[in-house]
């Protein structure tokens, strides 16, 4: 044994060997379904949550307290189980980490966002399922009966307007970050955001795939939220939020909470508050599972001996049950996933 070893720090020798971390909590005892690198962190990707994983180098770099513990901590409550966590994620993890990946691209900053983005999306999740528990809740156990005074007691959820305003909030810092995913790719779209980005795709060739015709349904869906987050936090007499809680309509019927965007250019007529909410996330999560999708189908790293492309795969070929797009390689009627 050399003096080198004989003489190193205990903390060196703890810290140099090999590690073997529990990735479990008392709440989450689902099987690992990845686990993704990008270089200084980790994750873990289980089917009730992701994780991130701290060594305990990156808690104390200097070495200097041997009784700092490598960490566990749950960055989302949603994992692999999720569809959206696989539409979302998954999805652009193996996009952004193969060896496919546009070399123009860096692959692990685009990751980053895309985590931003699931966070954000998470928030909207977990207010959604409380709001609709909340509603169901009042639906089922209340019938509104009319008193002998002539008058009627209507149940409230209360708060209703600050949920949707967080709720749109939530949703336009999770697309100005599928924005700056969009700008790794065209650092040349600096002003009009999705109208820029349209205009540019508008420009380039036809028929390369259908990014013009995706975009020409996102970009006024995307349009909308952008406009409603600014009616939130800049209302105006004809820009502006109108929320209700339950009512009652001139026809005597217990209306649900209802939500009403008045903007010049973007008005969404009044619904009901859930329908908004799951509808929305809907649109968003299919928007953001897409939008990778399209932008490194463009720039793929083409193998000199194979052509690849970007593909739905068949249910039987996926690697994930809730990962539909993937790089792969046409042989024949043959669907080859690339890893």
């Amino acid at each position: 044994m050399s003096d080198s070893s004989n003489n190193q720090r205990l903390i060196d020798k703890l810290r140099n060997g090999a590690v073997a971390i529990e990735i479990h909590t008392p709440e989450d005892e689902s099987t690992i379904s990845e686990m993704i690198s990008t270089g200084h962190q980790l994750f873990v990707v289980k089917g009730k949550g992701i994780y991130e994983v701290k060594l305990a180098d990156q808690v104390d770099p200097d070495r200097t307290n041997i009784h700092v513990p490598n960490t566990v901590q749950k960055i989302i409550p949603y994992g692999a189980d999720e569809p959206w966590i696989g539409s979302v994620v998954l999805t652009a993890h193996r996009l952004f980490s193969s060896s496919c990946t546009p070399n123009t691209v860096d692959g692990k900053k685009a990751f980053a966002l895309v985590l931003r983005i699931a966070k954000e999306l998470a928030g909207n999740y977990q207010l959604v399922e409380t709001y609709l528990n909340a509603e169901a809740i009042i639906t089922q156990s209340l019938v509104p009966k009319i008193r002998q005074d002539h008058s009627v007691v209507v149940p409230a959820i209360g708060d209703v307007d600050s949920r949707c305003n967080t709720f749109l909030q939530k949703a336009d810092h999770a697309l100005k970050e599928l924005f700056s995913l969009v700008r790794i790719f065209h650092p040349d779209i600096e002003t009009r955001m999705w109208d820029g980005l349209k205009t540019k795709m508008d420009q380039e060739p036809q028929n390369i795939d259908n990014f013009s015709q995706f975009l020409e349904k996102a970009v006024p869906f995307l349009q909308l939220l952008r406009n409603g987050r600014n009616c939130v936090e800049h209302p105006e007499p004809k820009k502006r939020l109108a929320v209700t809680d339950f009512s009652i309509d001139p026809e005597n019927v217990l209306l649900p909470p209802m939500l009403e965007i008045i903007h010049p250019t973007t008005p969404l007529n009044r619904r009901p508050v859930s329908a908004f909410f799951t509808q929305t996330l809907q649109t968003i999560v299919e928007i953001v599972e897409l939008m990778p999708v399209f932008l490194c189908s463009r720039y793929i790293d083409q193998s000199p001996t194979f052509p690849v492309q970007i593909v739905e795969l068949p249910p039987d070929r996926r690697f994930s049950p809730h990962v539909k797009y993937g790089y792969a390689v046409r042989m024949g009627d043959q669907i080859v996933p690339m890893s």
